[in-house]
């Protein structure tokens, strides 16, 4: 049995994605989710990627369907994973079975839901503490970090010495735990790649 709550306003924070600026908004709010969850399908991250701007693209070429008493996370989770198999059939790639899927599912859904709880706090002290690296530093962190790129791939794209790479990585992971630390006000513990 499917309830409807007596509120009808969406579940969404107060945003209603049939709006362009609130569907903008939730774009944002819920980009970083859906690529990771999408990473966890593909196991690529070009490929997420395209996955995640396709279901954008989707969701809002079919936004009128949406039911605003629902969440726009699930919803879109959904439309990710149809075009997850999509990409299957085409590509001839392996396929996940249903119980890892739902595993899948269920894990980026409980995160999504912890970092709301949490009100990204994290996510937002190390994007603000990102922001705050030298150039030369966000760069490698960036080419190292979130393109997936090897150190020799870094120093290449970069044109410095792969010695200079190792270098600007510790120099800035030591710069982001410190802001970090500040930040929350307890002592934090960075992987080392």
């Amino acid at each position: 049995m499917h309830l409807l709550p007596i509120d009808d306003r969406p579940q969404n924070g107060d945003l209603d994605p049939r709006h362009p600026g609130d569907f903008a908004a939730l774009v944002k709010r819920h980009h970083r989710d859906l690529l990771v969850y999408a990473v966890a399908l593909t196991r690529n991250d070009a490929t997420a990627r395209d996955i995640v701007q396709e279901s954008f693209i989707v969701a809002y070429e079919k936004i009128a369907l949406f039911d605003v008493t629902r969440d726009f996370a699930t919803w879109m989770r959904g439309i990710l994973r149809n075009k997850w198999r999509e990409w299957l059939r085409k590509n001839k790639r392996y396929d996940l079975n249903d119980n890892e899927l739902a595993r899948i599912d269920a894990d980026i859904a409980l995160w999504q839901n912890r970092r709301v709880q949490e009100d990204n706090s994290l996510f937002d002290a190390l994007e603000q503490c990102l922001n705050r690296l030298p150039v030369n530093l966000r760069e490698v962190v960036n080419a190292y970090y979130y393109e997936g790129r090897s150190g020799d791939e870094v120093a290449e794209l970069l044109q410095v010495a792969p010695a200079a790479v190792r270098k600007r990585l510790q120099r800035a992971r030591a710069l982001l735990k410190q802001c970090l630390d500040l930040k929350s006000g307890q002592t934090l513990s960075l992987p080392e790649p």
